[in-house]
């Protein structure tokens, strides 16, 4: 399906959910599978679960969120895994 600025292989999409990864030891790389595995059920596009740009957008004391460089590297693990497995992903910004 072309979207013009991306080609997804079907219109299957996995909707955003909290699954509470983001904030647990080695979350992101148990994100990574699950959302990979998603793609490899047939999911053609993933959307994650909800980040926060700052501290006052997060929806709770410690949830994860996009405040420097650092944080956003830790999700290059999931982007990866799920471009590995012939996915797209969209990350969900509160």
């Amino acid at each position: 399906m072309d979207l013009g600025f991306t080609t997804l292989r079907n219109r299957t999409l996995m909707g955003s959910m909290h699954t509470g990864l983001e904030e647990v030891k080695n979350g992101f790389e148990r994100l990574a599978r699950f959302y990979a595995d998603r793609v490899r059920g047939g999911a053609g596009l993933i959307v994650t679960g909800g980040i926060g740009p700052n501290e006052e957008g997060s929806v709770f004391q410690g949830a994860a969120k996009l405040t420097t460089p650092e944080e956003a590297d830790r999700h290059k693990v999931i982007t990866n895994a799920v471009h590995e497995a012939d996915g797209k992903i969209c990350m969900q910004i509160l």
